[in-house]
């Protein structure tokens, strides 16, 4: 099989992908200059002695995902350039790896080690990885009741960790009390069931802590356990926080007790993803909003917001550094849909971004319903937009336009109920480069307008276009797509 040459942060990158292929077995390889070897995701069992003995050049190696329970005495020998190994999800035991196996991977600087059968002995593990002085990233397996071995305060370079766990584990302090040695600055917790209140005083440096749950063996309060647990970060610095994988039984509403903690914490980015938030309280959220802080990334996707009113999103403007915000929009069902009626207000109104804000990220994870109308919209400190995703927010008609965010680059407004439509609806948006807007009756609205041809008149930028399940008259797509061919349209995706 020939290497490919492919760009990556461009750098020529030599790559050898063998990934996928139900190889049980070590390839044997020519003399080559691969710096990027792929053996992902076979069947795998050994690595022999030498087995790279013609490819001294590489720099990348991917043996994860295979069935390895052994790696022969100088298996890795001579690959002194060697900076990445990935050995996780496999199955290796203390007896897989003879000992100094990692000795002579002088330039090595990350290696994946995790998901393994290292059940009984963790601390030989780590002991033949303390020999590995060029270490910087780290991801291991630690067993319940064991703890971290201080042999690793030997690695002068450590500073990225990442503890994973078969079945779900309680983490506290005296699981991590040999790093108090070093200077950890990115710490990955993963099959998380709860945590104590002192589980992480042994990393004063920490800049970045990324929290998974496991699902099926997370405690009832393990949300409420989690925020305790970083009331030690008060008055630090952090570059991230994030917390994946609450299960729905333990569905929360985002609130004091958790608002109370952050602001007193410099944070940069916050991701709740996946976490089953059903809501914002408003409130807290302003108070959090309004007091001096950091953040700048706000990621709460793939929740389900059903609790409360999406009031929330008029907090925004009070954040001062906020560059990315993605939270999903309140879900309104059809039978909630009494609710809401159609007045004098919907036809005009103002809402506020935060001066700095480029992505906006709104979108639904199913299907909202709602008799909101798209009418004469202005945002007030949007020349900083670029990315706006309103997806599955079925806005009850688009007979208007917005004002504000002339700068904006990327549109999703699939999902949206344009049975009636302007022809102005895109005209305050110059630069405009994609537009999406699936399922949205787009063809019942522009066979209602006088003038269909102003429709994507002021969008002179516009490159790609997806148009799919609009019922659009032929006549209508035979127009679009002469006008948007002239502009050098990319793509259009013109399904109906």
């Amino acid at each position: 099989m020939a290497a490919i040459n492919i760009i990556k942060t461009e750098k020529i990158v030599n790559l050898l992908d063998f990934s996928g292929r139900n190889l049980k077995t070590m390839p044997v390889f020519l003399p080559n200059s691969t710096t990027d070897l792929n053996l992902q995701e076979n069947f795998i069992q050994s690595v022999p002695v030498w087995s790279f003995r013609k490819s001294r050049k590489l720099k990348r190696i991917d043996l994860s995902y295979n069935s390895l329970s052994m790696i022969e005495r100088d298996a890795f020998a001579g690959l002194v350039e060697l900076t990445h190994l990935d050995l996780n999800t496999n199955r290796l035991t203390t007896n897989s790896l003879p000992v100094d196996i990692f000795k002579g991977l002088t330039s090595l600087e990350e290696l994946a080690i995790n998901y393994n059968y290292d059940y009984n002995d963790n601390s030989y593990f780590q002991s033949e990885i303390s020999l590995i002085k060029s270490l910087v990233r780290l991801r291991i397996d630690l067993s319940t009741g064991k703890q971290i071995d201080k042999c690793l305060c030997t690695l002068p370079n450590l500073r990225e960790i990442q503890i994973s766990s078969h079945t779900g584990q309680i983490y506290w302090s005296i699981h991590f009390i040999n790093l108090r040695c070093q200077v950890v600055e990115v710490l990955y917790l993963d099959s998380v069931s709860s945590l104590t209140p002192d589980t992480f005083i042994s990393f004063p440096k920490l800049k970045t802590l990324r929290i998974n749950i496991k699902i099926l063996s997370a405690a009832d309060d393990v949300i409420s356990k989690i925020f305790k647990s970083l009331k030690v970060f008060k008055g630090r610095n952090m570059t991230e926080l994030s917390i994946t994988g609450n299960p729905m039984r333990n569905g929360f509403v985002m609130d004091h007790p958790h608002f109370a903690v952050l602001q007193n914490i410099c944070l940069k980015k916050l991701v709740l993803v996946g976490d089953s938030i059903l809501g914002i309280r408003f409130r807290p959220f302003e108070r959090y909003a309004l007091k001096e802080n950091c953040l700048e990334e706000l990621i709460m996707s793939d929740n389900v917001m059903t609790d409360r009113k999406d009031d929330y999103v008029f907090v925004f403007c009070a954040f001062k550094h906020l560059k990315i915000i993605r939270i999903p929009h309140m879900i309104i069902r059809k039978r909630r849909n009494k609710r809401f009626t159609s007045s004098v207000n919907d036809a005009s109104y103002t809402v506020c971004s935060p001066k700095t804000l480029e992505e906006l990220d709104l979108h639904s994870p199913v299907k909202s319903w709602n008799k909101r109308r798209v009418t004469n919209v202005t945002v007030v400190n949007g020349s900083n937009l670029k990315i706006l995703n309103l997806a599955n927010i079925t806005i009850h008609d688009c007979n208007g336009t917005v004002h504000g965010i002339e700068n904006l680059e990327f549109l999703d407004m699939s999902g949206f109920n344009c049975t009636i439509l302007s022809e102005h609806l895109l005209k305050h948006l110059p630069k405009l480069i994609t537009f999406n807007s699936q399922d949205a009756n787009l063809g019942i609205g522009l066979n209602s307008l006088k003038n269909a041809s102003k429709f994507f008149e002021m969008n002179l930028d516009l490159q790609h276009v997806d148009l799919i399940s609009n019922n659009i008259f032929h006549y209508h797509m035979d127009y679009l797509i002469t006008i948007l061919d002239i502009r050098s349209l990319s793509n259009l995706t013109k399904t109906v």
